[in-house]
């Protein structure tokens, strides 16, 4: 899956902030957890452990090496993955901005997947869900936010962006995919963007 490395712009950053903020006093994630970044990309988390910490410890998986590397340097204090081995077990799986990339098939062994690392009572959050089609979206953007408009122009004018597969997946395919191993409760707290939405899923 792609992700773009935009870390010095500044709106980003402040979206960021907002998303972990929205994380923090939703109470989703407890003190103790220990959480899963599922295609964590560069990320999205503070880079110093602070008092304003809200989990336990931080795994951050992505399938891009660059990204990988990346934070390594960024976050040389949280546990870094290339794979996800049996032996992970976590609390909390966070997926931002990621199911877009993934098609049907997949996304149904991802939740298997989910469910096998996840602890008893764990919970998997998943962000910024596309309500439409890229394009769609896009246009949609400009009146809503201009701001994010400008990135995704950004994005739309590179040549790795376009040929990116992209899946628009409706909240009722997500429930049928999840529904062996999972509830789910929609949660329309965290998003930034407003045409894109939230479901928590929690373990059967």
């Amino acid at each position: 899956m792609h992700i773009f490395k935009e870390h010095k712009n500044e709106y980003i950053k402040t979206i960021n902030q907002k998303l972990i903020n929205n994380l923090r006093t939703s109470g989703l994630i407890k003190k103790n957890d220990d959480v899963l970044d599922f295609g964590c990309g560069i990320g999205i988390w503070d880079s110093e452990k602070s008092t304003s910490v809200f989990f336990h410890d931080l795994y951050l998986y992505d399938e891009n090496i660059e990204n990988l590397e990346f934070c390594k340097k960024k976050y040389p204090h949280y546990n870094i993955l290339n794979n996800l081995n049996d032996n992970l077990h976590v609390n909390v799986i966070f997926v931002n901005s990621v199911i877009q990339y993934i098609n049907t098939n997949d996304l149904e062994k991802l939740f298997d997947k989910f469910a096998s690392i996840l602890k008893n009572d764990g919970i998997v959050i998943i962000s910024d869900i596309p309500k439409y089609s890229r394009i769609l979206e896009y246009g949609l953007t400009f009146f809503s936010n201009f701001n994010l408009f400008k990135i995704q122009t950004r994005q739309l004018l590179s040549k790795s962006y376009r040929k990116t597969h992209y899946y628009l997946h409706s909240f009722d395919e997500l429930i049928m995919l999840s529904q062996k191993k999972f509830t789910y409760s929609k949660n329309k707290n965290l998003d930034i963007n407003s045409n894109r939405y939230s479901v928590l899923f929690k373990k059967k």
